[in-house]
């Protein structure tokens, strides 16, 4: 009987390994996405626009603390483990000066909705849906992008690897230290959106927008090479979001131009600190 548990338990773990790291110390690349306000302007019902539109964006810093992190252990019954440790991580923002991108929406009656291509510089969508009238609009948005973020992190490591049976002993190798990485790694980002218009005239209109944007999506491990075992190991810490805050304006300069000039507050939170940050936005639209 016992002969065959352990044919049973060999059959089933073998092959299997666990990969687990503490992350102690990182520094971890995000995009911050342009705000996203809407329209602007009112339109026309039962018509279809397009809008091209070049942005130039001033921020007041570059690096974010994210002081609480915790990294959560791995324990093994009679074996090694990896503790519960903090993680002193820091976003460090890569936001570029310069981006741009092409609206496409269409409104029938009060009801409008589009979708947004941009490069900033990586590529991003974002679908949009609301209510404009003479006086102002209101409507939600949510945005999907695709970006290449660098990564330099410290920490521990733990490799176990289950063994095969012999003369009735399961085996499994153990591996365990620290490690020093740098990488780059293809990312998914999300955001939502509620914005707001109110036209002033016909040529001038005050924007507002609240957003949520949450980096390194679906992230839930990490690549390390200089170490004796290399592979993805699992990562237990969760990366912060953030929460932005637009108001600005927009002018109609000539036909089919507008300038839209606002400022951005956004705000992450790790679990002992909070962070702002500031941001100044320019942007010139053509709208046909």
């Amino acid at each position: 009987m016992r002969i065959a548990f352990l044919i049973i338990l060999a059959f089933l773990l073998y092959g299997c390994s666990v990969h687990k790291a503490n992350i102690t110390k990182g520094t971890f690349d995000v995009d911050v996405p342009e705000p996203f306000w809407g329209t602007g302007v009112w339109v026309m019902p039962n018509t279809v626009y397009f809008r091209g539109n070049i942005a130039y964006t001033v921020g007041d810093k570059e690096i974010v603390p994210l002081d609480g992190l915790t990294n959560e252990g791995y324990r093994r019954p009679r074996g090694e483990s990896l503790p519960d440790e903090d993680a002193n991580i820091e976003y460090r923002l890569k936001d570029s000066p310069f981006s741009g991108s092409l609206d496409v929406f269409a409104k029938t009656w009060l009801f409008l909705g589009g979708g947004r291509v941009e490069v900033d510089p990586y590529p991003s969508v974002t679908l949009f849906a609301g209510l404009n009238s003479l006086v102002g609009e209101f409507g939600v948005g949510t945005r999907l992008g695709y970006s290449k973020d660098k990564a330099t992190y410290s920490g521990k490591y733990l490799y176990v690897e289950n063994g095969s049976l012999d003369d009735d002993v399961l085996f499994n190798t153990v591996v365990k230290g620290k490690f020093e990485e740098t990488h780059s790694y293809s990312n998914a980002n999300f955001g939502l959106y509620a914005y707001s218009s109110l036209f002033v005239t016909e040529h001038f209109s005050l924007n507002f927008s609240t957003g949520y944007y949450q980096p390194w999506l679906f992230r839930s491990s990490l690549q390390l090479d200089n170490i004796e075992v290399p592979g993805d190991y699992d990562i237990t810490i969760d990366f912060p979001y953030f929460l932005s805050q637009y108001a600005g304006a927009t002018i109609s300069l000539f036909d089919h131009v507008l300038l839209s000039v606002g400022e951005t507050y956004y705000y992450t939170r790790s679990p002992a600190s909070a962070n702002n940050i500031w941001q100044t936005h320019f942007s010139l639209s053509y709208m046909y």
